[in-house]
């Protein structure tokens, strides 16, 4: 399992510079955290699907932020083993929403009675809650699922959102990913957070049989859109459909999609250039 981490090193110098970029690979590229040397600010992103349009919002986001002179990016790829540490040094709890709590499993977190708390080994899957779109996903679940739902997630990554629907009293929960290694993940993640009663993670490229109250995907916009369909039919009638991944150049064509696909659009939520759109099936 080598060359599945992209090592983003953006041009930048001074304090301010460097804070300033580091905020970027943070809430625009979702990157894990950051590194700063006299030269430039580093952070890492896992290698897939996302990261082609994630380097393109951080792109434009650092042109508007450095109009003058856009800052120059090197984009390398490392070994797990070279990752694997040094990312952790920046993972830290968080407060995602009013109730929801995302921490790693070796960081200790006070929760109060209210809270939600998700312990994350992210391991080498998407989904530390870091990046907007697994906040926003979180967000819009903590709205939509009550005690007693049945729940899927298409395009699981680490089980975060799995996860989520069933402190948030979810029965039953079907999660599926395209990638055996993050099955594995999510997986062992749910062991952690004592959910394997209640979320069944299964290799698929499609959503799960059956029907569901909430159906949630936080993928990208061209495949949600090739998927619509069948999203459509994994969701039950007067269910609820969550999705994002969407830059928000894309959530035009996102949301024509599911209303073209039969969905009556509810709510859109946006958090810096990425787009999480709720839908109903009628």
């Amino acid at each position: 399992m080598s060359n599945r981490w992209a090592e983003i090193a953006v041009a930048a110098t001074g304090d301010e510079a460097q804070e300033a970029t580091g905020a970027l690979l943070t809430e625009t590229a979702g990157c894990q955290g950051y590194l700063a040397s006299l030269s430039a600010v580093t952070g890492y992103l896992p290698v897939d699907e996302r990261l082609e349009n994630t380097l393109l919002s951080l792109r434009g986001a650092l042109a508007l932020c450095f109009p003058d002179s856009v800052p120059e990016i090197t984009l390398k790829f490392v070994a797990e083993e070279d990752w694997a540490d040094a990312w952790k040094q920046y993972f830290k709890p968080q407060r995602i929403s009013d109730r929801f709590v995302v921490k790693p499993t070796w960081e200790p977190f006070p929760a109060s009675s209210s809270d939600l708390v998700i312990e994350i080994d992210p391991g080498m899957a998407f989904g530390t809650g870091l990046h907007a779109t697994t906040r926003l996903c979180l967000r819009a679940l903590e709205k939509q699922v009550l005690p007693g739902f049945t729940v899927a997630d298409v395009g699981t990554g680490s089980g975060i959102l799995a996860i989520g629907a069933a402190l948030l009293g979810a029965s039953a929960v079907e999660a599926t990913d395209i990638d055996p290694l993050a099955v594995r993940i999510a997986r062992e993640n749910v062991a952690v957070n004592h959910a394997g009663d209640r979320i069944t993670v299964r290799e698929a490229a499609a959503p799960p049989a059956g029907t569901f109250q909430v159906v949630v995907a936080n993928i990208l916009a061209d495949v949600i859109l090739a998927m619509a369909s069948a999203l459509f039919v994994a969701t039950e009638p007067g269910g609820v459909l969550i999705v994002s991944g969407i830059i928000e150049s894309r959530a035009g064509d996102v949301q024509r999609g599911l209303v073209a696909a039969g969905y009556a659009l509810l709510q859109t939520d946006t958090e810096g250039e990425w787009v999480a759109i709720s839908a109903r099936r009628a």
